[in-house]
């Protein structure tokens, strides 16, 4: 018996039909996959001497919606963005700046639409106890609060890039003397040629300060999985830092390498605000 017939078992065939037309009209531009929706909706049906009735008062349209995001169905993930127009709300209830506001949607994209390793999307936590929009703006809210306590706790980057160029050594003087507006454009520009999931990645643990174990629970992976992820990430924002500087100064890496090591041991402390501004 597949998954339509056991929900037509339960609700009758005329409450289903019913639903699904609702769902439908409420998403006209999505392709519901009749079996995907009545699987993921039969899953999150509360228990009640009333089936038929507990799919009345289901949200059925937004379990619709999610079941399709679950399967991968682009034009699902393309209406999801509607629906992540409440992150903007709930970032402009905790007075946050856009960019941060921008962060969090790109986290919540990746977080909630991706299946990491054999973690499904996020989105299949949604259980229908109420509308996905509710549910997608507290999370928002949550994400949105956590990177505001953080950002709170931070010292300036002025101060940190400082601290750093004024230690006693040659390369770190050299890179004061000579080269310091050429490595930062060519660090922000860098981290603009990133993935959009790299820099999420280093935004988590140099921004947010998220240890590795939080990383990997953020994507919803194994620790040594989130681990070889931000490795992968540095690696790039390295190897893209490296091409950018020495199209800039117009030299042999020999004579740019001292830079491009500066900028492997001085990460934590150089890329927060490239990072933020990206």
């Amino acid at each position: 018996m597949g998954p339509v017939d056991e929900l037509v078992a339960e609700v009758g065939a005329a409450a289903w039909q019913h639903a699904l037309a609702l769902a439908r009209e409420a998403w006209p531009r999505v392709v519901l996959d009749e079996a995907v929706v009545a699987a993921f909706v039969h899953e999150r049906l509360p228990g009640s001497d009333d089936p038929a009735a507990a799919l009345a008062a289901a949200p059925i349209a937004d379990l619709a919606l999610a079941a399709a995001c679950a399967a991968q169905e682009p034009t699902a993930h393309a209406a999801f963005d509607d629906v992540l127009g409440e992150v903007d709300r709930a970032g402009g209830s905790a007075r946050a700046p856009r960019e941060l506001i921008d962060d969090i949607k790109q986290l919540l994209r990746v977080q909630l639409l991706v299946a990491q390793g054999e973690r499904p999307p996020g989105i299949t936590g949604y259980r229908g106890k109420g509308p996905l929009r509710g549910w997608v703006r507290i999370t928002a809210t949550r994400e949105l609060i956590r990177h505001l306590r953080k950002r709170a706790r931070e010292a300036p980057i002025e101060a940190a890039l400082e601290a750093a160029l004024g230690q006693a050594d040659p390369a770190l003087d050299l890179l004061k003397a000579e080269y310091r507006l050429e490595f930062a454009s060519a660090l922000r520009d860098a981290i603009g040629d990133l993935s959009a999931e790299d820099r999420t990645l280093l935004r988590q643990q140099i921004v947010d300060q998220l240890s590795i174990d939080e990383v990997g629970a953020a994507f919803g992976v194994h620790r040594a999985t989130a681990a070889r992820w931000l490795t992968r990430a540095r690696g790039a924002l390295v190897g893209a830092t490296h091409k950018r500087l020495a199209e800039r100064l117009k030299l042999p890496v020999s004579e740019i390498e001292s830079v491009i090591r500066l900028v492997h041991s001085q990460l934590e402390a150089s890329v927060v605000r490239y990072l933020r501004d990206a």
